[in-house]
């Protein structure tokens, strides 16, 4: 049998089990033996896909009032890169790689913005936001 992808093995009795540690094709050939001795085999491409990536929500944020929140995606410990891939914050804020969202608005109103969240395979997912910026309370 060729190489396996990292994680997965095939015991004797032909299962193929565990987990796949990246995503991708791999073509493989699988050789069986009978109890005398005659083989046969078969060549095979065995693909392992992306897993659905799931981001975190944001939560409303004041003009002239500092802003700080963390996203995440999962499944968890895939070492994602976060960016916005539509759309643009508002004034006063920035998103780091890894997902802090920080900053104080300057400007009141809603921002359609996509963020996507990239693992250390190259899996990819996206979350459409519309990011509130409340004004700030008036008092007289």
């Amino acid at each position: 049998m060729s190489t396996l992808p990292i994680g997965l093995t095939l015991s004797s009795n032909g299962r193929l089990s565990g987990t796949p540690m990246r995503a991708g094709s791999v073509p493989i050939t699988v050789t069986a033996t009978d109890l005398n001795g005659c083989t046969g085999s078969a060549n095979y491409t065995l693909t392992i896909n992306c897993p659905a990536i799931t981001l975190s929500s944001l939560a409303a944020g004041t003009a002239g009032l500092a802003y700080n929140q963390t996203l995440t995606a999962s499944p968890m410990g895939a070492g994602y890169s976060f960016d916005v891939t539509a759309g643009v914050l508002p004034p006063g804020l920035s998103l780091s790689t890894s997902g802090a969202l920080t900053g104080t608005p300057t400007q009141a109103g809603t921002f359609p913005i996509t963020i996507t969240a990239t693992d250390l395979n190259g899996c990819i997912g996206s979350a459409d936001y519309t990011l509130t910026i409340n004004c700030p309370a008036i008092t007289l």
